[in-house]
């Protein structure tokens, strides 16, 4: 079995995208591509439901029944489908309602979000796999502007073709919501409309496997007997974990084994293969953008023609009733924020019980007007309306951080908040923040950094946020990849996180004093400020390390953090 780094495999895929028009790539999927998004792997599966089954059974009956159908306790995932229909067999709709709460809360990783871009950007590549699932889909509805033909039944296969317009999706296993398979005799053998498909598919589509164990029959034994493709693509961590069912497969294909970090990661080392993809955060502020330019514009034709209706009416008496969403449009073109706010008072005047309507008022005062007075009793009643919005919590406890310096009710808050939405990059991020500043307790924040990286990698604060805790902490090395690709994701934005880093550069790289006090000198003459910010580690950490100018790093420390 041959292998090759990621690294190589990028510059291999790079060769095949810019030079053959006829050769696309089919993307395909196991549990391991799912696995960050909170749906536990195949295997990981098959062992709590062996370890249940283990429970419920005399150990004389739990020994016959492994040797009856070969389970070796070692490689448990393996036997997924028999330890499947075992643990379920006396229940059959338990197993399906199990696997809707395993994948209840899932959604899409940075990788899925890139894989979308690649599909809705560069007609002609698709995606298969075992998975039931909805990631991938989502991820194109939410984050492209295409809609995708996703073919989740074998029923279906017929429509399985590569099409210029709508992003292919396959799945092999059925989709969730039609009676996936997963018993051995379903997994066993691919059904028969599945083949001539994906035999049109693999004539010109090359094999990306990510992933995949191998351990169902039906796609592995496709894959065996498949006519040979112009390539082929085997991805895992390393090729000790991979079964020699696997390696020979790679070997008759004379594929190749790509050695990868996991899904996101690659999919983040592919992005220079797919120049076309636009910058993603780029991308999606366009398509939000204009689905809500859509939405409020219809808003405003229809809130119009209503006003003329009332016009023209000869009844004297009729007084136009304002809905909700109406107030916060009017709300969110007034100018003038004392203004607004009084729009947004008399709104909850109308609808005291409307949540939504209260957290965009609390945002509003918070970071926009930031006019504090009365503000936590504000607060207190949008968490009294909305409960479970986990945004107001954090929000919250941002304000019980940095403006009331109420620590022990921020930090609950900001669990609160992780305990409603734990899959939130920026919840993670501030409370890595209020860890680094508050708590000092670095390796906490750390992972809650990583965390918020491993959900966003292109968020730029989070990236500038824990190059500082890295700095801080004598991890200069890790830290500079970081710093650039904060600055690289910023791009030319004069705020306040710019300022921030070029303050690290100043603080912790010698080879930037001149430019970088430059840069913060016009920063500062533009009123560019980062207001609390806390550089006190970092001058430590400069002192440390014999900075040549210690009175003029305080300084520049002073003036960035105090408002002008």
């Amino acid at each position: 079995m041959k292998v090759i780094s990621s690294h190589e495999f990028k510059h291999i895929l790079k060769d095949i995208h810019k030079n053959s028009e006829s050769r696309k790539f089919c993307f395909i999927l196991g549990a391991g591509a799912s696995y960050n998004s909170g749906i536990p792997t195949g295997s990981e599966l098959a062992r709590q439901w062996f370890s249940e089954i283990e429970q419920r059974m005399l150990k004389s009956e739990l020994k016959k029944w492994m040797n009856e159908n070969k389970i070796d306790s070692k490689n448990l995932g393996a036997a997924y489908g028999n330890i499947y229909r075992k643990r379920f067999e006396n229940d059959k709709t338990s197993g399906y309602e199990s696997l809707v709460q395993v994948m209840k809360k899932a959604k899409p990783t940075f990788g899925h979000i890139v894989l979308a871009q690649v599909l809705s950007t560069i007609p002609g590549h698709c995606v298969l796999t075992t998975n039931f699932d909805s990631l991938v889909e989502s991820a194109v509805y939410q984050f492209t502007n295409k809609t995708p033909l996703v073919c989740g039944h074998e029923s279906l296969s017929g429509y399985a073709r590569p099409s210029n317009i709508h992003p292919l999706i396959i799945k092999v296993h059925r989709d969730l919501l039609l009676n996936p398979k997963s018993t051995p005799e379903e997994i066993h053998q691919l059904a028969s409309g599945w083949y001539e498909p994906l035999d049109t598919i693999f004539g010109t589509h090359i094999p990306i496997v990510i992933g995949y164990g191998g351990n169902d029959g039906s796609l592995m034994s496709y894959f065996e007997n498949m006519k040979k493709p112009s390539n082929f693509f085997w991805c895992g961590r390393t090729e000790n974990s991979t079964s020699p069912h696997v390696k020979e497969l790679i070997t008759k294909l004379d594929g190749r084994f790509v050695k990868i970090k996991g899904f996101d990661e690659l999919m983040y080392e592919l992005l220079p293969v797919f120049d076309e993809i636009k910058p993603l955060g780029e991308e999606l502020n366009d398509i939000t953008k204009n689905r809500v330019s859509i939405a409020t514009k219809k808003l405003e034709e229809l809130s119009a023609f209503e006003d003329e209706q009332l016009a023209n009416s000869t009844e004297n008496d009729i007084e136009k009733e304002l809905s909700a969403l109406e107030y916060d449009n009017m709300a969110e073109k007034e100018p003038d924020f004392e203004k607004r706010k009084e729009i947004y008072l008399e709104a909850l005047q109308h609808y005291p019980k409307t949540g939504w309507l209260w957290n965009a008022f609390t945002y509003f005062l918070h970071f926009v007007k930031k006019d504090y007075q009365n503000l936590e009793k504000y607060y207190l009643k949008a968490i009294d309306m909305d409960s479970k919005d986990a945004y107001n919590h954090a929000n919250y406890a941002i304000f019980l951080q940095y403006i009331k310096k109420d620590y022990s009710r921020a930090q609950r808050y900001y669990l609160q908040a992780l305990d409603l939405d734990s899959d939130d990059a920026n919840i993670n991020g501030n409370y890595a923040n209020y860890l680094k500043d508050v708590k000092k307790e670095y390796s906490e924040s750390e992972k809650y950094f990583r965390e918020s990286l491993r959900l966003e990698p292109e968020r730029p604060n989070h990236n500038g946020n824990y190059a500082q805790l890295l700095l801080m902490t004598g991890k200069k090395d890790e830290a500079t990849e970081y710093l650039e690709k904060a600055f690289r994701f910023n791009g030319d934005r004069k705020m306040a996180l710019l300022i921030e880093l070029w303050f690290y550069r100043y603080a912790h790289y010698p080879e930037y004093l001149l430019e970088a006090e430059q840069k913060i000198e016009e920063l500062l003459e533009e009123s560019v400020r980062s207001v609390g910010w806390d550089f006190s580690q970092n001058i430590k950490a400069a002192i440390k390390e014999n900075h040549p100018n210690q009175k003029k790093l305080k300084e520049f420390a002073k003036q960035i953090t105090t408002a002008k």
